[in-house]
């Protein structure tokens, strides 16, 4: 008898135990609070975000991956957006950004603008405008801490292939801008990638987005075996593992090049790509307190030997 009462009070605790756990949202990637604006619970706000979070999360009507809705007037106006990876399934797509919803009204509770980066999507709302309009801050970056074994080998391979994988984001239609490919080096080494942007972006913006994020590469990825930086409209990610659903592949496997020739002693040695002007703003990673109007948080993820640094810098 003591056992049965003993399990009657253990019971309810383990109730609680269960549910506490499956509220709580899987750690983002990255996530950003606005502070240019709050609201309070229970208002008119916060009700319309409910209601287009809730409306993002279980429309089973788009399998494009992208979706873009408003809910309310003036300044109980709540405008968001979420854009799912190209190769994501659309099962998989919504989960994400039910996740993504959960983890932003935890993360953000009263700020008007927020937004959040995962593996497979990326969701933001605010009581601005955001559809149509080209914005790369906040914006973060992820490299892996292995180096390649050739550094100016690599690179010129990788150039390439992300430059092949901008033009045909940037040539996509309404629904989806993304693309995948794979390139190999002389040293036999492959590289994979995909490129993205939300396709409400016109051709050039797209193109001018994804331009300015592989940009980053010479200043906080040199010679790494992978990296990824994360913008509310582009991103981009390579790695010398298939990260990627191949049956999304978009580009034709490149053939591996011809070994570039020896330089000869007239023949000036190869140079790594140039750094931007000293009239350009700096690129190096600045902590989350740099800007007063953002916080902005990193999970700390070491799978993969990743490390995550904040850019609060102007790209």
């Amino acid at each position: 008898m003591g056992s049965s009462r003993l399990l009657l009070l253990f019971y309810p605790t383990l109730i609680q135990l269960l549910v506490v756990t499956i509220a709580q949202p899987i750690p983002p990637l990255f996530y950003f609070c606005n502070n240019n604006g709050n609201f309070t619970a229970n208002s008119t706000y916060s009700s319309n975000l409910d209601r287009i979070l809730t409306s993002l999360s279980s429309n089973t009507k788009i399998s494009s991956g992208f979706y873009n809705d408003s809910i309310g007037q003036n300044t109980d106006k709540v405008n968001a957006i979420a854009l799912c990876r190209g190769d994501t399934k659309p099962e998989i797509c919504r989960s994400c950004i039910g996740n993504s919803s959960l983890a932003l009204k935890q993360l953000c509770p009263n700020q008007k603008e927020a937004i959040t980066w995962y593996d497979n999507c990326m969701l933001r709302y605010s009581n601005r405008s955001l559809f149509g309009s080209m914005e790369i801050n906040p914006s973060f970056v992820m490299w892996n801490v292995n180096n390649v074994s050739q550094v100016t080998q690599f690179n010129r391979v990788l150039k390439t292939l992300l430059d092949s994988l901008v033009t045909q984001v940037a040539s996509g239609d309404s629904l989806r801008k993304f693309a995948t490919g794979n390139a190999r080096t002389t040293s036999n080494q492959t590289i994979y990638a995909l490129a993205q942007c939300t396709p409400d972006l016109s051709k050039q913006n797209c193109s001018d987005c994804l331009a300015k994020a592989t940009g980053i590469i010479p200043q906080c990825c040199d010679g790494k075996q992978g990296a990824r930086v994360g913008t509310p409209s582009c991103n981009f990610r390579y790695e010398i593992e298939l990260f990627y659903d191949s049956a999304a592949e978009t580009l034709p496997p490149s053939p591996s090049p011809a070994p570039a020739p020896l330089p000869s002693s007239s023949s000036p040695p190869l140079a790594p790509p140039p750094l931007p002007s000293s009239s350009s703003p700096p690129l190096a990673p600045q902590p989350p307190t740099g800007r007063a109007s953002l916080i902005g948080k990193a999970s700390n993820i070491a799978a993969g030997g990743f490390i995550a640094t904040l850019l609060l810098v102007l790209l």
